[in-house]
């Protein structure tokens, strides 16, 4: 009897040490989903910004006189 409830007390700390494990790894995905969204955001704008300046260089260089242009225009 007292080894049974000894097994069972040994069972109830590995449960509560996986359920602290279980909530920690629950914690830590919401952390890097938040991280990912972010990055994310951060990759749009940055894709924008690029597109912007890509654009812009395209216009000054459409200004250019044509000898200075070179080959590709």
């Amino acid at each position: 009897m007292i080894r049974m409830l000894e097994e069972l007390d040994e069972l109830d700390a590995k449960m509560r040490a996986l359920a602290s494990h279980l909530r920690q790894l629950r914690e830590e995905n919401q952390r890097l989903r938040r991280q990912l969204a972010a990055s994310q955001s951060e990759l749009v704008t940055l894709n924008e910004r690029v597109a912007a300046a890509t654009r812009r260089l395209d216009m000054l260089i459409e200004e250019l006189p044509g000898e200075m242009r070179g080959n590709g225009h």
